[in-house]
């Protein structure tokens, strides 16, 4: 699993420098890419930026939604199973140029 992680981010990386994938499109890629994968292992920086935990609540189907702050408007979640700690599903929320993996070149 890690070995075709790593070559997925091999190929996301030379997509980017192609310019074949958007900044926003990678983004969701690398968001979804953690399904799957123990919560506790995940990095803060997983996305590209330190992120903050914003907030954690039970939803109605027993898991966890982990809710965390990206950068702007962006915010992501993170479905766990309490159980095992694996993410079960990912989400975010806010505007297109705020989740973004690389920063915006007016921010530079």
């Amino acid at each position: 699993m890690l070995i075709l992680k790593r070559l997925f981010g091999l190929v996301m990386v030379s997509l980017i420098v192609s310019g074949c994938v958007s900044r926003h499109e990678t983004f969701k890629e690398i968001l979804r890419d953690n399904i799957g994968d123990n919560v506790d292992n995940i990095p803060p920086y997983a996305l590209g930026r330190i992120t903050a935990l914003i907030d954690s609540k039970v939803l109605p189907n027993g898991n966890i939604e982990n809710k965390y702050k990206y950068g702007g408007t962006c915010i992501y979640f993170f479905e766990i199973d309490p159980k095992t700690r694996i993410i079960v599903g990912v989400r975010f929320e806010g505007k297109e140029r705020d989740c973004v993996v690389a920063p915006r070149e007016d921010s530079l």
